[in-house]
């Protein structure tokens, strides 16, 4: 069953989607290792970058980076007698999770010799992560989703991220993703008696049946056909993502009622990937966590060693090099507290720690320390992370009048990508989404942005619109309604009310918050009256009066700062291939990154146009670092 997310995030105005991050996978055991080894003339051991190196491997871990925390330290040091087994090959993965599978698959294609190195064991393998975003499979056009305008998206990824992301890394996504998709599914050949079905799952039903993998839709779908991208709050947003899920699970919750639930079956499909990769030679080592990159006199990196459970460690050596797919650093907090200043600062002034900003991610930035320690640099700041705006409400982002503790309208709901710094700024206290019985109708003008309802499952719309119809009208304890986010189906309190003072007064707003929220009501319907939002732009087609009882609200509680969410996005700097950059800018040979080892991504942070893409960028780079560095060509 998917984690819950909710509960494991800090900070009350957050929310992730699209895991990106996994521990371990199915595969071969490990193989007995030969003799160990020394270095071959012309190589050395692990590097610290060298004196001159800008991101500390002089001993100032500080250097390049504004913070005064050693979150680099050094290199373990390793000696010949520490070296217990030796393997050698062409390509070394780092990393066995969504990226690191499909970067192994893509370099035995190419004919590579593969080792991948996974930190856990072999049993406890699965890859997280449900939603697969990308752009024009055959499998999406298929269904009538697309052929999209590839430069179009590509544009909405930069204009999100205000430039601050790397447009090739965008490009080689949006190029490359929906023959990685394609590819993928295509060796799903179900039933499979190697596979490990997920839990619950029906073995009867392959991951890629019509009843398992679906594209979530915007909710308007439920009136008719919708035509994309979806444009809100000067925003576009495209269904382009495969939801990959089971049955729906129907679970007790608490007396309250009954929660729903679905389960991911995306790691049976990513088995497939793994079989194959092996099926052309490529060996899994597992509970082998990759510490040191060996570079030669030139600089290039030709191995890695990796420590084992016991302390020692195995070297693998790398002809054509290592491609690192080791994750985030989201699960190190003294790492996260250095490097994520905005995070930082927001939760110290709130007197919160490290600890209460760490990810769900238990990733410890090891793909990094070890390309920061022969001269790679961690892309600057503003560092993203994965977390998002979360309204407290069932229905999430949909842009009906969202007011602060003091009854106050500070945005343009519709424009959700700018609504977490927003919400960060307001004062502590209930921020609140209000609507009337008109609200079901408002929904289905939205979009598809993270976060927003979507109709994938009809059920789920559906379910939200009858929880909120049993809301109890006039009880201060309000109702219990499943949210109708998809595969997100944890309750939310929903409160209805013949008038706004009632309402508000159910949130917790004080007399005078709910006197300005009063005011706001009635300035929001004069807005709409006139038919334009002269305060905030909001689109037109969202400026439905608050006028018609029963009103309805829900709301969350705003602590002016908030935690990772599930991973951090932060990476390393490279060339359009994926090519480590040192310092100068100039590429370091042999070293290639992909999944959350990458940077140039987000940006400023998971504002995204297409669903579940954190997954689908980390199998589209893996698979194109997996070819260029083995000379196949890529888009």
């Amino acid at each position: 069953m998917d984690v819950s997310r909710r509960d494991l995030l800090k900070g009350g105005a957050v929310f992730g989607a699209g895991l990106a991050v996994s521990a371990g996978l199915m595969g071969a055991s490990v193989l007995p290792g030969c003799a160990p080894s020394k270095a071959e003339p012309g190589e050395t051991g692990p590097s610290s970058g060298g004196t001159d190196a800008p991101t500390g491997g002089s001993g100032n871990p500080n250097a390049g980076y504004e913070t005064g925390i050693d979150w680099l330290g050094t290199p373990p040091e390793i000696a010949d007698a520490d070296v217990t087994a030796t393997f050698d090959g062409d390509i070394v993965v780092c990393g066995g999770g969504n990226a690191g599978i499909q970067a192994a698959l893509a370099a035995a294609e190419g004919g590579a010799k593969v080792h991948v190195l996974e930190t856990a064991p072999e049993k406890f393998r699965k890859v997280k992560g449900r939603d697969v975003g990308h752009v024009n499979s055959q499998w999406l056009i298929d269904q009538g989703f697309g052929p999209y305008d590839e430069g179009e998206i590509v544009d909405e990824f930069m204009h999100r991220c205000a430039g601050r992301n790397n447009a090739e890394m965008i490009k080689r996504f949006v190029y490359n993703s929906g023959e990685t998709f394609d590819h993928m599914i295509s060796l799903v050949n179900w039933p499979d008696d190697r596979i490990k079905p997920v839990t619950r799952s029906n073995p009867d039903v392959s991951p890629t049946d019509p009843s398992s993998m679906y594209v979530p839709q915007a909710a308007g779908v439920l009136d008719g056909p919708v035509e994309y991208p979806v444009t809100q709050g000067g925003f576009k947003s495209w269904a382009s993502t495969a939801s990959v899920v089971g049955e729906i699970s129907h679970v007790i919750g608490d007396e309250s009622g009954i929660d729903s639930n679905d389960y991911s079956r995306f790691d049976e499909i990513q088995q497939f990937s793994i079989l194959k990769s092996q099926e052309l030679g490529a060996e899994w080592h597992y509970e082998q966590r990759a510490r040191v990159l060996i570079t030669d006199d030139s600089g290039a990196v030709v191995g890695v060693y990796a420590e084992n459970e016991d302390g020692t460690y195995t070297r693998y050596n790398a002809k054509t090099g290592v491609i690192l797919c080791t994750g985030d650093f989201g699960g190190n907090v003294e790492m996260s507290w250095a490097l994520l200043a905005e995070i930082a600062e927001c939760a110290a002034r709130a007197g919160k720690g490290p600890e209460d900003i760490r990810a769900e991610s238990m990733c410890e930035g090891d793909g990094h320390k070890m390309a920061c320690w022969i001269g790679g640099e961690i892309e600057p700041l503003p560092r993203p992370i994965l977390n998002y705006y979360w309204t407290g409400a069932p229905w999430g982002t949909v842009p009906y009048l969202w007011l602060n503790s003091e009854g106050k309208r500070f945005m343009n709901e519709a424009a959700t990508t700018l609504a977490w710094p927003n919400g960060l700024r307001q004062p502590l206290g209930p921020i609140c989404t209000i609507s009337d019985s008109k609200w079901f109708d408002v929904m289905k003008k939205g979009g598809i942005d993270l976060g927003a309802p979507n109709a994938g499952r009809q059920d789920y719309i559906l379910e939200l619109k009858e929880d909120v119809d049993n809301v109890p009208l006039g009880d201060p304890n309000g109702g219990r309604c499943r949210d109708s986010v998809e595969c997100e189906r944890q309750p939310h309190i929903v409160y209805k009310a013949d008038t706004i003072e009632e309402l508000c007064g159910f949130m917790g707003f004080s007399d005078e918050a709910i006197k300005e929220a009063v005011a706001s009501v009635e300035r929001y319907n004069e807005l709409c009256r006139q038919g334009r939002d002269t305060d905030f732009d909001k689109d037109e087609k969202f400026l439905s009066p608050i006028d018609e009882p029963p009103y309805i609200g829900s709301f969350f509680e705003n602590e002016r700062w908030s935690g990772i969410g599930l991973v951090c996005f932060a990476g390393l700097l490279t060339d359009s291939h994926l090519q480590v950059l040192d310092g100068e800018g100039k590429r370091i040979p042999g070293l290639w990154a992909a999944g959350n080892c990458l940077g140039g991504r987000y940006g400023v942070g998971y504002v995204t146009p297409i669903a579940g893409n954190s997954i689908g960028m980390a199998i589209t780079h893996g698979r194109v670092a997996g070819k260029v560095a083995t000379g196949q060509e890529v888009r």
